[in-house]
């Protein structure tokens, strides 16, 4: 909430909620419209159809420079999954949708690299990918998501990556102890 509170615009504040609590790339957020939430259960935000880039499907292999190089195609990838709504920036989410008219329209009219802009503008280490990793990391010390758990939520489909962004960090790894920090 600190790095949101940052931000001087409402659309930027919305724009850095919305990553974080979506986990989503940068890409895959600014492709959201308004009729990808659904807000009508009490408890959660029903995130649908949330498009999944960086997916790839095998369709053959050929030769370059004696080596095996896979020949790839973007496959169209989506999912869906909850928000739950007493998460601190959850209001910031909720009431940048409502102020949006139209159910298909964007809820962001910015480019990839205006928004790594005023993202690095708020920290000279923060890089929009950050919110992914520190979402994922939330999840696995927070709600006890294990690495399944966040293969789900993610759609990754190699247990590596979950690997890679479960790390618990100290406060984690004190909790699985029973230590209160």
């Amino acid at each position: 909430m600190e790095i949101i509170n940052k931000a001087r615009l409402t659309r930027d504040k919305a724009l850095i909620a919305t990553t974080f609590l979506t986990g989503g790339r940068i890409s895959e957020v600014l492709l959201l419209r308004k009729s990808n939430f659904d807000l009508s259960n009490p408890d959660v935000v029903l995130v649908k159809n949330m498009r999944v880039l960086k997916r790839y499907e095998k369709k053959g292999e050929r030769m370059v420079n004696g080596k095996k190089r896979w020949i790839t195609e973007l496959k169209k990838d989506y999912r869906t999954f909850p928000i739950l709504k007493k998460e601190p920036p959850v209001p910031i989410l909720e009431d940048w949708l409502k102020g949006i008219k139209g159910k298909d329209e964007r809820l962001f009219s910015v480019s990839r690299v205006q928004a790594f802009l005023m993202i690095r503008g708020l920290g000279q280490n923060l890089y929009p990918h950050w919110f992914r990793a520190q979402r994922a990391c939330q999840l696995a010390s927070e709600y006890g998501f294990d690495l399944h758990d966040l293969m789900d939520f993610f759609t990754w489909k190699d247990i590596k990556i979950a690997l890679h962004y479960s790390k618990l960090g100290w406060k984690g790894l004190a909790k699985k102890m029973g230590v209160q920090v």
